[in-house]
Formats: C-alpha cells, sequence, structure tokens
C-alpha cells in the first residue's frame, strides 16, 4: 500500500508481571491441568509399552566385548 505508515514494534504491557512456568501452570483451570497430566501420562505409558514390544522383535546385541 502507498503512503502506509511503518507499524511500530509491539511493546508489552508494563501492568502484566511475568510469570514463571509453575505459575502459569498453577494459573490453569483444574480440569485443564487434569487434561494435561493424563496426556502426559498417557504418553509415557505408550512409550513403555511401544519400548518393551520392540524389545522383544528386535533383542538388543550382546554389548559385551
Amino acid at each position: 500500500m502507498a503512503g502506509a505508515q511503518p507499524q511500530k514494534p509491539h511493546q508489552p504491557d508494563p501492568q502484566l508481571k511475568t510469570r514463571s512456568l509453575l505459575e502459569s501452570y498453577n494459573a490453569l483451570p483444574a480440569r485443564t491441568r487434569r487434561t494435561l497430566a493424563a496426556g502426559i501420562f498417557a504418553f509415557a505409558g505408550v512409550g513403555l509399552l511401544v519400548s518393551d514390544y520392540l524389545e522383544t522383535k528386535i533383542p538388543p546385541e550382546n554389548l559385551k566385548k
């Protein structure tokens, strides 16, 4: 566009407080925290199952020399 004004860089609101990760997590609604925890738990469980399955299909080589 001709004659468009250059945009100013975004300035954060000085009234906003920066939070730590734990404070941000605690600020989430309880249902969201529960859902997030269940998702992480499920991901870890699937990872354990997949690694056990792969270990039976592809046995580890003997690493002792």
